[in-house]
């Protein structure tokens, strides 16, 4: 297309070289901050109380810190990755960069998968939302879910982020007040007699690793969209300031409604929080406030996806991006649907897509990046000089004094060298017509410390036998689970108002039962 443009784009949008629209740079780090945390908050919280009482009260804790101090670190080596490759506007593009066609087409196919196969987690809390606002009536998930997928289709036709941080403030307070409101109501709850609490893991192997993937996917949140995140923020270089608001407030938010809920209702905590609250008002509000944060998660993750699919950049407002993006997001909600009905337990769903997914982009796909960044040497290009190992300007990173040098600031990479300062830095490309006191558009790099590269390598090796490891675990007990509870298409789990009393007489009933046997053994021993 060149410079000229296509008459269905508006005058008023520039374009870049190839004649596609410039994404906007207008969202602000403090608003991606909401953004990052009206995602992912809602998903995880509402699933950990039951991982804690799978893992006890020590694992329980440890996994929780654990998992979101791994989040953080990966994160922060992936904004590392970004300064030296700030032309990455995806994690496709910056595997092509660094691995080539072949390890661009397995990271791509994680990522996508990923995003795909949480929009479908989050599809299943919409229908679990509205099985539990019709209390008074038994409708079963297959319906339900296709009920939400109606609603959530107008909502995935928002594409850019620009669009979506203002929601997403609204959304995470959702999340917030929700939280407020089942931790106050559940006071009134009687917790079942025969609960208990434990504080090493009470379940075998299998609960313990689904409940760690089930912790991995509360706290990954984004490595899947940190590329599209960057491009549009206003200042990039801002990215780190996100970290140091997002870690704690999930921390807080995780772990303080995890140790809450399992305090009170011990193993016997439902897989799916908001079914403690009680058959009110209450009820139907919780659930409103959470369907309205999910559809605000799936659109975000949805437009993370689809980037990579759609023809048009999406600040594209012609008719044609408009209608790709709706064909696109079409295919994405029905695959969703399917899946979802497919796999229809929420906590093993959830579980194994952090075992599988989010330990692969959390653990093993970051260090990945930046060890090959260190040793990264460019192909020779015309417009930007050819720039080898040998003959790389190199700005050091500084050796990370934090968490063994990972929560320290990687050393952004310079956009530019004026001409005639610090010698030939580059190579053939240096002085490739250029005068003196001009603008450069060479990158610069920067080396990595030996500790942080070590680091990378133990991070790697973990990663290497954790994945398969959290995979087997998850997926064990996803398909035990597939052959005994909940077959595909069925019609879930009952939440109506008669259903949950008769369960609770049933637990009552089985409690009595016990003391009776405990009171007569007593007096045949006597």
């Amino acid at each position: 297309m060149g410079s000229e443009k296509d008459p269905l784009i508006p005058k008023d949008v520039a374009l870049t070289d190839s004649g596609r629209p410039v994404v906007k740079r207008s969202v602000h780090w403090a608003l991606l901050s909401f953004l990052i945390l009206g995602e992912i908050a809602g998903q995880g919280v509402f699933a950990l109380p039951l991982h804690l009482g799978r893992l006890g009260w020590f694992a329980g804790t440890l996994t929780c810190f654990g998992t979101l101090a791994i989040n953080n670190i990966s994160l922060r080596i992936m904004y590392a990755t970004h300064t030296r490759f700030p032309e990455a506007k995806s994690q496709g593009e910056a595997a092509g960069i660094l691995f080539g066609p072949v390890g661009q087409g397995f990271i791509r196919a994680v990522v996508h998968l990923y995003l795909f196969t949480i929009q479908s987690a989050y599809l299943n809390s919409l229908g679990r939302t509205i099985m539990n606002e019709f209390y008074g009536t038994r409708v079963c998930l297959p319906l339900a879910t296709g009920i939400a997928a109606l609603i959530v289709f107008p909502f995935a036709q928002l594409r850019s982020y620009g669009d979506i941080t203002g929601i997403s403030i609204a959304s995470f307070g959702a999340v917030v007040a929700v939280v407020f409101l089942i931790v106050g109501q559940s006071r009134a709850v009687e917790p079942d007699p025969t609960a208990s609490t434990s504080f090493w893991p009470p379940m075998g192997l299998t609960d313990s690793l689904t409940s760690v993937g089930g912790f991995f996917f509360a706290s990954g949140g984004g490595q899947c969209a940190f590329f599209e995140y960057l491009s549009e923020m206003s200042r990039p270089e801002d990215y780190p300031k996100t970290l140091w608001l997002t870690t704690p407030a999930l921390f807080a938010l995780y772990y303080g409604t995890a140790a809450a809920m399992y305090a009170q209702f011990g193993d016997k905590v439902p897989g799916f929080l908001l079914d403690i609250l009680p058959f009110d008002a209450s009820r139907l509000v919780g659930n409103t406030l959470f369907f309205f944060h999910i559809i605000v998660s799936f659109v975000i993750l949805n437009s993370a996806l689809l980037r990579a699919y759609a023809r048009y950049s999406v600040t594209d407002s012609s008719n044609a991006a408009r209608r790709d993006w709706a064909g696109l997001s079409a295919a994405v909600v029905l695959g969703a649907y399917v899946l979802t009905n497919t796999v229809s337990l929420f906590e093993d769903l959830t579980a194994a897509i952090g075992s599988l997914f989010v330990s692969t982009t959390v653990l093993l796909i970051p260090p990945a990046y930046l060890y090959a960044a260190h040793w990264f040497k460019r192909r020779e290009d015309p417009e930007r000089g050819a720039i080898g190992r040998e003959n790389l300007p190199v700005k050091r990173s500084p050796s990370l004094k934090k968490l063994g040098g990972f929560i320290g600031k990687f050393s952004p990479m310079k956009k530019g060298r004026k001409g005639g300062e610090g010698g030939d830095a580059g190579g053939e490309g240096s002085s490739g017509g250029s005068a003196p006191g001009e603008s450069t558009p060479r990158p610069t790099g920067f080396e990595v410390h030996w500790s942080v590269l070590w680091s990378l390598r133990v991070m790697l090796a973990v990663a290497v036998v954790a994945v398969p490891v959290l995979s087997w675990g998850s997926l064990v007990r996803l398909v035990q689970d597939m052959a005994t509870l909940a077959p595909p298409f069925s019609c879930g789990p009952c939440v109506t108002k008669e259903c949950i009393e008769n369960e609770r007489a049933e637990s009552a009933m089985a409690y009595l039962g016990l003391l009776e046997r405990r009171v007569r053994g007593a007096a045949l021993r006597g």
